[in-house]
C-alpha cells in the first residue's frame, strides 16, 4: 500500500478499507482458532463501512487525522500478517500453538480497536451521527477475550505431561496423536498423519533457520514423542534405521551386550546418562532437572568449573541428545543379536536370560518392538514356546505378549 504522505486521504481509506475486506475474507480461512479469527473478521466487517462512510464525507486532511490513519493501517497490517502468518501453517503445529495464537488475534483485535477509537476523535465533525455507533465497536473490541477451546486445552496439557514425564510407549502416542488429528480434522490414516508430520518438521527446521533453539527444541521433543504412533511409524524406514545400527555393532563380538557411554554423556551433578542435555553460558551440558534443581538451590556457579554463572538460561543441546539417542539405539542392537544367539543356544538358562532381554528391551523403547521383529526374534520365541519346559514357555508367552501390546503389527 502507498504511503498516506503521498496520496490523498480519500484515495487512503479506499485503499485501506479495501485491505480491511481482503483480511477479514483471509481471517476466516484459517483453519485452527476458527472462532477467534471469525471474531478478528467480523470486527474488520464492521470497520469496513465506517472507513467508506468517512470516503464519502469527504474527511478533511489533518495531522491528527494522517496520524490516526497511520496507526489503522499499521494495526490493519499486522492483522494481515498475522492471517497470512498461521493460514497454510502445519495443522499440528497450529494446535500446539493455539494459546499463543489466541493471545496474538486478541492483541491485534484491541490494538485495531484504539485505532479506531483515535480515527473516531479525528473526525468526529463528519462521524457525529455514527459516534455512537463506532465507540461500541471500540468498546467491544477493547474488551474482546479470546481463549483456545477446552478440547484443545485438555490435549495441551496431556502432551505437556507426557513430554515432562518423557513418555515413551506406544499406546500414549497413539492416543494422543489420535486426539491432535481429530480436533484439527485430520483423518488418522498413515498417508495423511504423515504428511502433518513432515510439515510439522518444517516448522522444526524453519525455527531453527531462525535460530529460536528453544523453539526447535520443543518441537523436536513433540515430533519424537508423537512418532511412536503406529499411523507415523514407516516400516521400511525403521528396518533401514535397524540394519544402519547394526552395521555399525559388527566389530563388537557376540558376547558384548553393552558399549560404555561417553564422558560427555553424563551429567556432571547426577552422574546419569543424559536425558534432556542443556548447555549453560560457560559451555558446560548438565540433564535439564539437575541444573534447573542446582540455580533453583541458589547455586550460582558452573557445577563442573566452579565459574561464576553470568547467565543462567539454558540452551538444549541437541547434538549431544542425538549422539546419546545413538549411542543408546547401538546398545539395543547389540542386546537384541545376544537374545537372538542366546535364544538358538539350546540351552534352557542361556532361553530364559534372552526372554528376560526381550522384555527389557520392549520396556526400554517401542522402536525395540519392530525391531526385534526385523531380527525374526517373534518367530524364535514361537518356536520356543512350543517346545520347551514349563519356566521357558511361561516366560516365552509374557514375553510374546509385551511384544504384540499397543503394537498391531507384531499382533
Amino acid at each position: 500500500m502507498l504511503g498516506l504522505e503521498i496520496v490523498p486521504v480519500g484515495t487512503f481509506l479506499a485503499l485501506l478499507a479495501e485491505q480491511v475486506l481482503r483480511t477479514a475474507l483471509a481471517a476466516k480461512d484459517v483453519v485452527i482458532e476458527k472462532e477467534s479469527f471469525k471474531v478478528l473478521s467480523k470486527y474488520l466487517c464492521d470497520i469496513e463501512p465506517v472507513l467508506k462512510e468517512l470516503q464519502l464525507r469527504e474527511l478533511k486532511d489533518s495531522q491528527a487525522v494522517r496520524h490516526a490513519l497511520e496507526s489503522l493501517k499499521s494495526d490493519i497490517n499486522k492483522a494481515k500478517e498475522l492471517v497470512d502468518k498461521y493460514k497454510n501453517r502445519s495443522r499440528f503445529y497450529l494446535l500446539i500453538k493455539c494459546r499463543h495464537i489466541v493471545k496474538e488475534v486478541q492483541d491485534v483485535t484491541r490494538n485495531i480497536g484504539r485505532s479506531l477509537a483515535s480515527l473516531s476523535l479525528a473526525s468526529s465533525e463528519v462521524l457525529s451521527d455514527m459516534s455512537e455507533r463506532v465507540h461500541q465497536l471500540h468498546h467491544e473490541m477493547q474488551k474482546a477475550e479470546f481463549e483456545a477451546s477446552l478440547s484443545q486445552v485438555r490435549i495441551l496439557e496431556k502432551l505437556q505431561q507426557g513430554l515432562k514425564e518423557h513418555k515413551t510407549d506406544q499406546g500414549f502416542a497413539n492416543d494422543l496423536l489420535e486426539e491432535i488429528a481429530r480436533a484439527v480434522g485430520v483423518p488418522v490414516e498413515p498417508l495423511e498423519i504423515n504428511k502433518e508430520i513432515a510439515s510439522f518438521k518444517h516448522e522444526k527446521e524453519e525455527a531453527a533457520a531462525r535460530k529460536e533453539r528453544a523453539e526447535e527444541c520443543f518441537l523436536e521433543q513433540v515430533i519424537a514423542l508423537l512418532s511412536r504412533a503406529d499411523a507415523v511409524n514407516n516400516q521400511e524406514e525403521v528396518e533401514m534405521l535397524y540394519f544402519r545400527r547394526v552395521q555399525t555393532i559388527k566389530k563388537f563380538t557376540t558376547e558384548d551386550d553393552h558399549i560404555p557411554p561417553f564422558r560427555s554423556f553424563i551429567c556432571p551433578i547426577g552422574g546419569n546418562v543424559m536425558i534432556d542435555p542443556v548447555s549453560l553460558c560457560t559451555g558446560t551440558t548438565c540433564e535439564r532437572a539437575c541444573i534447573k534443581a542446582w540455580i533453583d538451590g541458589g547455586q550460582t556457579s558452573d557445577p563442573e568449573t566452579g565459574e561464576v554463572l553470568d547467565d543462567v538460561s539454558l540452551r538444549p543441546n541437541i547434538r549431544l541428545k542425538e549422539s546419546i539417542e545413538e549411542w543408546q539405539e547401538l546398545n539395543y542392537c547389540l542386546k537384541i543379536r545376544n537374545a537372538k544367539s542366546r535364544l538358538l543356544s539350546g540351552t534352557e538358562s542361556r532361553i530364559l536370560d534372552a526372554l528376560n532381554q526381550i522384555q527389557e528391551l520392549t520396556e526400554q523403547n517401542p522402536i525395540n518392538k519392530d525391531w526385534i521383529a526385523t531380527e525374526g526374534l517373534i518367530s524364535i520365541v514361537l518356536s520356543v514356546v512350543g517346545s520347551s519346559q514349563k519356566s521357558v514357555e511361561e516366560t516365552g508367552l509374557i514375553t510374546l505378549m509385551g511384544l504384540v501390546k499397543d503394537h498391531p503389527r507384531n499382533k
